[in-house]
């Protein structure tokens, strides 16, 4: 048994009940970003049609690999749960410099790899965030994002600028979720799952959106 949460006891399935039951905050965000595809999908190119229904079926999945180690607390549940976060978290960090920049790919690439040099300096980091530390460069990335599109465009993302709200608060949670643990027996691991439904949700819509507006900009 894999115990690294403050609402877990023992070893049952249902040890981790608010863990476990607030992954549906995922499969919700999944399926409002699969009707919106669903809705656009022969108005667009079939390139763009694959990345917004491949990102907002790995939405769902995120979901159902938390599900699946916030009840089974296993080795390979664990993968199950960090195997489609890392797939999202690359595919939004490479696609989005392409598709809402409008970037080259060669410029995304030097983006990620600022991304990974930053993943591995954050080792180094004298802080104890009870594991969140390794969101930091994703949620900084993200930032940066929100910098580059406003310099561009003179415009906001207003959905990327919500993702990183939210990734704020998430982030938070979970640091706190062992820290809180004698005050409430509960801790606020949940509260990350919630948060970041909204998180998976706005940076996928950030990339619909760019697509609809360059659709309509072809029309």
């Amino acid at each position: 048994m894999i115990d690294l949460y403050c609402e877990r006891t023992d070893s049952s399935f249902w040890s981790e009940p608010l863990n476990a039951l607030t992954n549906f905050a995922f499969i919700i965000a999944s399926a409002i970003a699969l009707n919106l595809w669903r809705q656009c999908k022969a108005q667009i190119s079939q390139s763009d049609s694959i990345v917004l229904a491949a990102m907002a079926i790995n939405i769902g999945l995120i979901g159902l690999g938390s599900f699946l180690f916030h009840t089974l607390a296993t080795q390979w549940a664990m993968f199950a749960d960090v195997i489609p976060i890392y797939i999202y978290k690359v595919a939004l960090l490479l696609l989005y410099p392409c598709i809402v920049l409008n970037y080259s790919w060669r410029a995304s690439l030097g983006l990620f790899v600022l991304f990974i040099a930053s993943t591995y300096a954050v080792k180094f980091l004298p802080l104890d965030l009870n594991g969140s530390q390794m969101y930091l460069p994703a949620i900084t990335m993200l930032v940066l994002f929100a910098l580059l599109h406003k310099h561009k465009s003179q415009k906001y993302d207003v959905p990327l600028l919500l993702a990183n709200l939210f990734f704020v608060i998430s982030i938070t949670l979970r640091s706190i979720d062992n820290l809180i643990c004698q005050y409430w027996p509960v801790g606020s691991h949940f509260g990350w799952h919630l948060c970041n439904g909204f998180v998976l949700f706005y940076t996928w819509k950030s990339i619909y959106q760019a697509i609809m507006a360059k659709r309509a900009a072809d029309i």
